[in-house]
């Protein structure tokens, strides 16, 4: 798992830049296993935390749906984890 400052995993855009979002690489392949571990880590985080986040982490034009997206990620990995 790669982290950076502050114990941040690092966003998916960054940790495969090469993997654009909706790629099937991020269903299989080396981005799926990072996909889920950066879910579940993003999970345990505050809402503050979640925040902060995004500004130490600014998301590239082509990621422009992914916060919007990700509540609901969050919501259905941890319905189904449980």
């Amino acid at each position: 798992m790669s982290t950076s400052e502050c114990n941040d995993m690092l966003p998916p855009w960054l940790q495969y830049p090469d993997i654009p979002l909706g790629s099937m690489g991020w269903r299989m392949g080396p981005g799926e296993e990072y996909w889920y571990q950066f879910v579940a880590w993003l999970g345990e985080l505050s809402a503050a935390e979640r925040e902060a986040y995004k500004r130490r982490h600014p998301r590239p034009e082509s990621w422009a749906v992914f916060w919007p997206y990700v509540p609901e990620q969050l919501a259905a990995f941890f319905d189904t984890e449980a």
